[in-house]
């Protein structure tokens, strides 16, 4: 993920139902709100969840864990796009001084070594890492008991930071190979599975909606009330060197339907694209992104104040227009993003930070979800919200489903070996008029219904970015939302 200003949080809980096989090893994570901690749920059997905290304006998901003894509670950004854990020390310079926080926003937790029996030092100096968009943070590799969803993780390495631009702590659950270390190690996913907590490294990913306040991610399984018909599989691509170290699928197309059935195709061939929970935004390719941004009349001024602009008034979404997003060829998965999750109303609570925004050819002023990119192209949680995903390291594939929103019940499968599960899931998404006011604006979200009827390496050195309007925002959005934007991509 790129961290471009700082995330606020709205809390995200878990169901799980009451049928899941108690032979079962998948670890329920509920993602949790910093400011208002809710207890993470305890699995059955080998099944672990953890509740996750979404940023009402589009970024920043957060999982409560504790780590060393007696534990200490810390919440860190969950990365697909990185490898690591890493924590910021309680001494560490940006929590210590107030010039750098008011550039990269207060810490928002804290780890302290002195207060663990079990910590012990890895190599002192030795973590170092910097993402793509300049911020990073350095200090020792630790090991320390680490507890997650309820799975106790024994003696996890992980990063230290006392040196950081970024005001939390991450848990990168991506490949071990993309560790940002000289010398490899097990990371938190090798040891999910070689201390027996779940059969494979696989986990699940269920952000919900914009404004939903329930969502998990699942360690060792998937959830079938999670996802809408057919969960499809796509192979998870290798980098140039052979290696496997994103979560890389082909997009092979980027279209859009109205309600009279309309499609119009963006696209002209697949593009590799990682699949991101560390990032906010989507970025597709310069030729495909700015093709979108004449259809919608979207400005594009990345090179100015970093954002592109677009009308609010899609925000009502009276078209039912949706993009929508083909993987892995003609017969591959399809997932449907409405436009109203591609459409942020920030850009207000921007502009009363100082922000200058350009001359517009429209009054009504929000930010598209949607970037140009000539190096990277991610999709992160403006599309992640709207799909069901299933990540299979050890069999090197992904699952892919529409998600179904706002579900309030739980069916758990385990991954085995044998890779994910040929799975169904609910046979339709019923909404239910709910209303839901954010940012000063007015969204709706939905309620579903079951079947049944039920409710349902790369180490790098440190940079600080030079100070501008996107930093200095970073503070004063604490409790506003703002953008991560692929920090989780290390730069060698």
């Amino acid at each position: 993920m790129w961290l471009l200003s700082t995330i606020a949080t709205a809390s995200i809980a878990l169901g799980v139902g009451a049928n899941a096989a108690t032979t079962q090893k998948v670890i329920p994570v509920p993602f949790s709100k910093p400011t208002s901690r809710l207890p993470a749920l305890r699995g059955r059997a080998g099944t672990y969840s953890q509740e996750l905290n979404n940023n009402l304006t589009g970024g920043g998901y957060y999982a409560q864990v504790t780590l060393g003894t007696p534990p200490q509670t810390v919440d860190l950004v969950v990365d697909t796009g990185s490898s690591d854990v890493w924590v910021l020390a309680s001494s560490a310079n940006l929590c210590q001084s107030k010039s750098m926080q008011s550039y990269y926003g207060y810490c928002l937790s804290t780890y302290d070594p002195s207060k663990s029996s079990t910590y012990s030092v890895v190599s002192q100096d030795s973590f170092s890492i910097r993402y793509v968009d300049g911020s990073g943070a350095q200090g020792d590799y630790i090991r320390d008991n680490f507890s997650i969803g309820g799975a106790d993780i024994e003696a996890l390495q992980m990063g230290l930071a006392e040196n950081s631009t970024i005001n939390s702590g991450l848990l990168g659950i991506g490949f071990a190979a993309n560790v940002a270390a000289r010398t490899p190690y097990p990371n938190i996913m090798s040891l999910f599975q070689s201390q027996d907590l779940i059969a494979v490294q696989a986990y699940s990913l269920y952000l919900d909606d914009l404004y939903a306040e329930t969502g998990t991610i699942l360690f060792g399984g998937l959830d079938t009330e999670k996802f809408i018909g057919e969960l499809k599989i796509v192979p998870i691509q290798p980098d140039r060197y052979g290696n496997y170290s994103s979560f890389t699928v082909s997009l092979s197309s980027v279209a859009t339907t109205d309600d009279n059935g309309t499609v119009t195709n963006y696209t002209q061939t697949a593009v590799p694209v990682i699949l991101d929970s560390g990032t906010t935004l989507t970025y597709l390719p310069s030729s495909t992104a700015n093709r979108i941004f004449r259809a919608f009349d979207a400005v594009d001024d990345t090179s100015g104040t970093g954002l592109v602009f677009v009308s609010c008034d899609y925000l009502s979404n009276d078209k039912n227009l949706t993009f929508d997003f083909r993987f892995g060829g003609s017969n591959g998965p399809i997932v449907r993003v409405p436009i109203d999750e591609m459409v942020l109303d920030n850009v207000q609570g921007y502009i009363e930070l100082g922000l200058d925004v350009p001359s517009l050819p429209f009054d009504n002023v929000c930010s598209f979800g949607l970037q140009p990119n000539s190096d990277y192209y991610l999709l992160g949680d403006t599309f992640l919200r709207s799909a069901y995903v299933v990540y299979d390291l050890t069999n090197k594939q992904i699952g892919l489903a529409q998600a179904n929103l706002n579900s309030t019940e739980s069916n758990i499968v385990e991954v085995t070996e044998s890779g994910i599960p040929k799975a169904s899931g609910v046979a339709s998404q019923i909404p239910a008029q709910q209303t839901t006011t954010s940012a000063g604006n007015a969204g709706t979200a939905t309620s579903t219904s079951s079947p049944t009827g039920q409710s349902g390496s790369n180490v790098g050195t440190r940079a600080v970015p030079e100070p501008g309007w996107k930093a200095l925002i970073i503070t004063a959005v604490a409790g506003m939302g703002g953008l991560l934007v692929g920090a989780g991509l290390v730069i060698s």
